[in-house]
């Protein structure tokens, strides 16, 4: 990788040497505000070596010790005072000169090093005479030794901040963007457009994202267009079929085979049929459908009463429990499609139900929603089952033989056509025997 694309890698290592140089500057001003000598380097060696001889010079003038020591005071700006090692005061100046040191700091005199006093401030200690019979000391500034570091570490936090946000920003962006595109969303894209290493990173998800989706786009409506083509000659076959079952002795073996052919091919169809419409919502769902949902202003009432005389029409030999309001409210929505949902949701009741049990169907509205129940007493599913009984081509336990078995996509179907109303759906186990799927549409 060379170019735009190794703006991060110097990003990053310029990032690591501006803090390295921010905790030397933080070092080297934590020892300027908290060593007390600090104010007077370099010239404390220097003045370390005129004062020793200087002032040496006149251990036994008290009077000339203190005419030196006053000008010293008034340059240095801090109080001094000279005392012998038995503690004896021979000169001092300044309003507050530093009190004698006890016997267990005289060994730390020696150089220009700071002494900190059992008074808890801090002195400049300066050996004087040949055998270090004496020893000034010059009151050190009070220094807080916490707060210069605190505020130095303070800086070095807010520089790093920005730094370190600038980085991790569209790492979170790029996590988020995946998870929403494991989510099943693959028109989600990161809309990063940085030129380092990072950028290219989002570039590449967000292309394989866009891949992706027009993919999965161009099979679906494949598959849609296939569906519809095998209609045709599907049509075809089943009037041939028709023809041929008229036109045969009922007796024959032929015509038993002709109508166990009839029935695959009204199983056949009726799978083209739910893929058709499963095909034309995904692409309604995903943006791109040219079949948009026919809503239309419709009276409740009429609409389930079409629905449960079709079904008593039918399915004589299962009697239709109907707990619908007396008085739904009118609502606009697609009734072919919601017609195609009640019949899958009874049909499906019937199938898993034994022979002349009822079946329960509940309608009511409260709040701007429509809630349709259907309830059954067959043998329901595996618990485990629930969350999977939406999913395309799903079949649970109870759904796997031959003489019960569907297609495994009328649930699905059934789901799609409810959320492409803006609506919910779902199936749960009832407490004694059977399932109940509800769902609920809004009617305003």
């Amino acid at each position: 990788m060379s170019g735009p694309r190794r703006r991060l890698f110097w990003r990053v290592y310029l990032n690591s040497l501006l803090l390295i140089v921010a905790v030397v500057i933080a070092v080297t001003a934590t020892i300027y505000f908290s060593q007390p000598e600090s104010s007077l380097y370099p010239h404390s060696m220097r003045l370390h070596k005129v004062l020793a001889v200087e002032l040496s010079r006149n251990l036994d003038n008290p009077d000339e010790l203190q005419d030196l020591l006053v000008p010293l005071v008034s340059i240095l700006e801090r109080d001094a005072a000279i005392y012998t090692r038995e503690g004896v005061l021979l000169a001092a100046a300044g309003t507050e000169p530093p009190p004698v040191l006890s016997a267990d700091k005289l060994d730390k005199l020696g150089g220009w090093h700071p002494v900190k006093q059992d008074n808890g401030q801090w002195a400049y200690g300066v050996t004087l005479g040949e055998d270090g019979t004496a020893y000034l000391l010059l009151k050190g500034k009070e220094r807080c030794f916490l707060l210069a570091p605190g505020v130095v570490l303070l800086a070095v936090a807010l520089f790093s901040w920005p730094l370190a946000r600038k980085f991790t920003k569209p790492l979170e962006r790029l996590t988020a963007t995946s998870r929403t595109l494991a989510n099943g969303d693959l028109s989600a894209r990161s809309g990063i457009t940085r030129k380092d290493e990072v950028g290219v990173l989002a570039h590449s998800l967000d292309e394989m994202a866009g891949q992706l989706e027009e993919r999965i786009r161009n099979e679906k409506e494949l598959f849609a267009n296939i569906s519809h083509e095998i209609r045709t000659p599907l049509a075809r076959l089943r009037f041939a079929l028709e023809l041929c079952e008229d036109d045969s002795e009922v007796e024959s073996q032929a015509h038993k085979h002709l109508q166990g052919m009839g029935t695959d091919l009204a199983e056949l169809e009726l799978l083209v049929n739910n893929v058709l419409v499963s095909g034309r919502l995904d692409a309604i769902a995903s943006g791109n459908g040219t079949v948009p949902v026919q809503s239309r202003h419709i009276d409740l009432n009429e609409f389930f009463a079409v629905v449960t005389e079709r079904f008593t029409r039918h399915h004589s030999e299962h009697p239709l429990d109907k707990q619908i309001e007396t008085e739904l409210p009118d609502a606009s929505l697609d009734p072919v499609l919601i017609n195609r949902v009640c019949d899958n949701l009874l049909e499906n009741a019937i199938k898993y139900s034994a022979p002349g049990s009822s079946i329960t169907l509940k309608a009511s509205s409260e709040e701007n929603l429509l809630r349709v129940e259907v309830v059954d007493s067959g043998e329901g599913v595996a618990e485990q089952d629930l969350p999977r009984l939406f999913d395309p081509f799903f079949r649970g336990d109870r759904s796997r033989s031959r003489q019960t078995g569907g297609t495994g996509l009328g649930l699905t179907l059934c789901k799609r056509i409810i959320e492409a109303h803006n609506g919910k759906i779902s199936a749960q186990l009832n407490a004694g025997k059977g399932m109940s799927f509800r769902f609920e549409l809004p009617i305003s």
